[in-house]
C-alpha cells in the first residue's frame, strides 16, 4: 500500500512539474482578453470577420511575446529587450531569436501564439486577406473607403501621427481627424497601423518624417520573400513582397468569436 501511494505521489510531482513553466514568477497571472479592440473586420468574401489586437507586436529579451500598449506605439532603434520589426521565418526553430541581425517572427498561416498571456489566440492575416481587408468594394463603410491613408500626418492631442486607419465593418462615423481623440478612435474599434519604417539590421529606417510601413502578412513568395502590405505618403499596396531579412512591423487579429 505505501508502495502504491509513493508511486502516485512521485507521478503527481512529475505532472505539476512538466505542467509548470521554464522559470519560477510564483503564482500564474490570470489570462486576459483585452489584447484586442472592439471592431470587426471581415477579411474574405465567405465572409470571415477578425478583431486586431490593441497594438503591434514586440518581443522582450526573454523571448516572450507583448502587445504594445497604444496603437501608434514601435521602436525607433534598436533594443534587444523591445524589438518590434520581425524578420520573416516559416520553420519553428526560428520562431523567436534574438540577434542584431534579426529576430524571426514564425509567419506560417498554420501559425497562432498566445500574447501577454491572453486567453485570445492570435495569428497574421494572410495577403488574400490583407488585400481583401483593403480593396474590396464590400467593405466599403458609409459608401466610403474602409480606410484612409494618414501617412502624411494626422493630429491628435498635440502630437502628429502618421499611418493609416482601418475602419470597422458598419462604422458609420467619420474619417479620423484632429478633432477626434485616442479615447474616440479606440472606442470606435478603429484600427491604426502606425507608419514605423524597417529595420535593416540594427538600424530602423523610413519611420517619422519619412514615414512608410511595411506590415508582414503570413504568406510565403518563395524561398526568400514573403508577402507583406506596404504603404507611404501617397498609395498602399496590400499585396507587396520583401525580403524575409528585412525587419518589418507585425499587427495580428484574432476570429470573432
Amino acid at each position: 500500500m505505501k508502495t502504491k501511494l509513493l508511486t502516485l505521489a512521485l507521478a503527481a510531482l512529475t505532472i505539476g512539474l512538466l505542467g509548470s513553466c521554464n522559470k519560477n514568477n510564483g503564482p500564474e497571472t490570470p489570462k486576459t482578453s483585452e489584447g484586442k479592440l472592439s471592431g470587426k473586420f471581415t477579411v474574405n468574401a465567405e465572409g470571415k470577420k477578425v478583431q486586431f489586437s490593441k497594438g503591434n507586436l514586440w518581443v522582450d529579451g526573454d523571448k516572450a511575446l507583448h502587445f504594445e500598449s497604444n496603437q501608434y506605439s514601435f521602436a525607433s532603434s534598436w533594443d534587444a529587450s523591445h524589438v518590434s520589426h520581425f524578420t520573416w521565418s516559416s520553420t519553428v526553430a526560428d520562431a523567436v531569436g534574438n540577434s542584431n541581425s534579426g529576430v524571426n517572427l514564425f509567419c506560417d498561416e498554420s501559425h497562432k501564439v498566445s500574447v501577454d498571456r491572453s486567453e485570445a489566440i492570435y495569428y497574421a492575416l494572410s495577403k488574400d486577406e490583407w488585400t481583401y481587408l483593403f480593396n474590396n468594394p464590400g467593405r466599403m463603410v458609409n459608401g466610403k473607403s474602409c480606410y484612409s491613408n494618414a501617412v502624411t500626418g494626422v493630429t491628435i492631442g498635440g502630437t502628429t501621427y502618421k499611418g493609416v486607419f482601418l475602419y470597422p465593418d458598419n462604422y458609420n462615423g467619420e474619417a479620423v481627424s484632429d478633432s477626434m481623440t485616442w479615447d474616440d478612435i479606440n472606442a470606435a474599434g478603429i484600427v491604426f497601423l502606425p507608419a514605423a519604417g524597417y529595420r535593416d539590421g540594427s538600424n530602423v529606417v523610413f519611420f517619422g518624417r519619412v514615414g512608410a510601413g511595411y506590415y508582414w502578412s503570413s504568406t510565403a513568395s518563395d524561398g526568400y520573400y514573403a508577402y507583406d502590405v506596404y504603404f507611404f505618403n501617397y498609395d498602399i499596396y496590400p499585396d507587396s513582397f520583401g525580403s524575409r531579412d528585412n525587419g518589418y512591423s507585425v499587427r495580428l487579429v484574432t476570429d470573432v468569436n
